[in-house]
């Protein structure tokens, strides 16, 4: 890369950066709230996408995370075993992020309830590793639980991206918009797939004879 080449990238990340500030000031986009459905089959197979910054993001840090979770792993996958509505879960370390990801069946709020109930006390000693963990223990603060990993869930674009702007119905004209909305949420998820739609997790395991 040429230094006129730099300059030029280098002028345009600055004018891009006071764009989206102003842009944020004058035309702010809200991120709207998950809705919740009272049809079954609209509430199968939701998706949390929780990332956590850890504290200590250095090799040694992460090290550490990835100690605590295999201390725990037998007992965090009993937990959400018991919880009776998880498709399947994974965590996972990307960058200086500790990561959950999982699958589940209902509302996002009682998935977490159920989550506090089950296994918290060992999710709590995770937490203690995270930057802003949430006021301990769970089960003491459950609202607030809820709200941090919300919070820290990543943001999920709809498959019709024009649903989240209704003045807007053309996808080539959502750049503004767009840009807004991942310049409030850092973290989100594009798009999910899957293969058995329709199917939960009370019938999966109804199929298969595991019972509870």
């Amino acid at each position: 890369m040429t230094i006129w080449a730099k300059i030029s990238a280098f002028l345009r990340r600055i004018m891009e950066t006071v764009l989206v500030a102003f842009w944020r000031k004058v035309a702010p986009v809200k991120t709207p709230e998950p809705e919740y459905s009272t049809a079954l089959a609209d509430n199968l197979q939701m998706h949390m996408n929780l990332v956590m910054p850890l504290a200590d993001q250095t090799a040694v840090g992460r090290a550490q995370a990835v100690q605590a979770v295999a201390a725990n792993i037998d007992e965090l996958f009993t937990g959400l075993s018991n919880v009776g509505t998880v498709h399947f879960a994974r965590f996972d370390l990307v960058g200086g992020n500790l990561c959950m990801y999982s699958v589940f069946d209902g509302d996002f709020r009682a998935y977490i309830r159920d989550f506090i109930s089950v296994f918290g006390s060992v999710f709590d000693a995770l937490l203690g590793l995270v930057a802003d963990p949430p006021p301990s223990p769970s089960a003491l603060h459950p609202e607030e639980f809820i709200d941090w990993i919300h919070r820290h869930d990543a943001f999920q674009i709809p498959r019709d991206l024009t649903s989240l702007f209704p003045e807007e119905r053309n996808i080539k004209n959502l750049s503004r918009d767009l840009v807004l909305l991942l310049d409030a949420n850092r973290n989100v998820q594009i798009g999910r797939f899957s293969g058995y739609p329709g199917v939960s997790v009370a019938q999966i395991r109804h199929g298969t004879g595991m019972g509870w």
